[in-house]
């Protein structure tokens, strides 16, 4: 058998093997591996499981492992909304060295040669840190500044400002304290670095640190325990065992308050993109005071569309999906 057949052959051996594409409208919950992009688990679960429309709500450090919420055809319209929510992490922190990356990724800049901090003043200091704040975005990540990400004009030697960002700890706990070496929990508001968390902790300490390893245990009403890991997901995609982990549109905004549109022709009306003034004027004690979204229900926990009853000027009031919550 000559080469090109031989080719032939392997190229129709790899289609057969590569699940054929289906409509699949939803959530999945990844257990992000260490050493995997964001971007990597993304696309390799698009190939691998045969969904061509794939994004995720959060970025995960290459280093980090944990919860990854991927989004699934309709689903990467609720991207934004679901990226607000509030993530819990647990992270493993050195002190008395500090590194450009702020990881174990980097490049040692600078040691601590003084005394062992005390658990007291350790933990007198992260209470410290619960509350509202602006915190400065690492020299190392993926904010564009200028038309480039921060991490390009890093590794290009470029002392460039990095932008600051208002942001909020809930919590933070110190869960162990053996010198050098602690473990914390953090519940924090979106957007916050826990790099740069554990950084400033240090900072205020007087004697630096840098995070070890990091794990998002939860983003929103979502949980890693309910994720699956990446290798197992890959184990399913042959007979689509994957597709009952998926949690529909309507379950993926569970958090949200609904409103159930118990009229045919109004349900019709919103699938067309209209608000009939009739059925505004008939809602306006859900509207009054509630800048949404809220969620449009239809029958048998069909999402039909958000809906933010008091938008801002240029802001769409109206988002709908055509899926009918269906899976497949």
């Amino acid at each position: 058998m000559d080469e090109t057949a031989l080719t032939s052959m392997d190229h129709r051996k790899r289609s057969a093997q590569r699940p054929r594409s289906v409509p699949v409208h939803g959530l999945l919950l990844v257990d992000k591996p260490e050493g995997w992009t964001s971007h990597d688990v993304v696309d390799a679960l698009r190939r691998r499981l045969g969904v061509s429309k794939m994004g995720h709500t959060g970025t995960l450090d290459p280093f980090a492992t944990g919860l990854l919420v991927l989004c699934l055809g309709e689903a990467t319209r609720i991207a934004e909304v679901l990226t607000h929510t509030d993530k819990r992490y647990v992270f493993r922190a050195r002190l008395g060295v500090e590194t450009d990356t702020l990881d174990f990724t980097g490049r040692v800049t600078r040691v601590y040669e003084g005394p062992a901090v005390s658990p007291e003043r350790l933990r007198n200091t992260a209470a410290g840190m619960v509350g509202p704040q602006l915190q400065q975005v690492p020299r190392y990540a993926a904010v564009k500044v200028h038309g480039r990400r921060l991490y390009e004009w890093a590794r290009a030697g470029e002392d460039m400002e990095t932008p600051s960002r208002p942001v909020e700890i809930y919590a933070l706990h110190i869960q162990d304290d053996t010198w050098p070496e602690i473990t914390c929990r953090v519940h924090c508001s979106k957007g916050t670095y826990v790099r740069q968390l554990a950084a400033d902790l240090g900072r205020r300490l007087g004697c630096g640190a840098h995070v070890t390893a990091l794990r998002r245990t939860d983003c929103g009403p979502f949980s890693v325990h309910d994720a699956l890991p990446l290798d197992a997901l890959e184990r399913m995609a042959h007979d689509r065992e994957w597709m009952r982990h998926v949690i529909p549109l309507h379950a993926a905004l569970s958090h949200l308050p609904a409103l159930v549109v118990t009229d045919a022709a109004i349900r019709n009306r919103i699938r067309h993109g209209q608000l009939p003034k009739t059925w505004l004027d008939s809602q306006a004690v859900v509207a009054e005071g509630h800048g949404g979204p809220v969620r449009l229900m239809g029958p048998n926990n069909v999402l039909l569309a958000l809906w933010w009853p008091v938008a801002q000027p240029g802001q769409r009031r109206l988002k709908v999906f055509q899926s009918s919550d269906s899976l497949i």
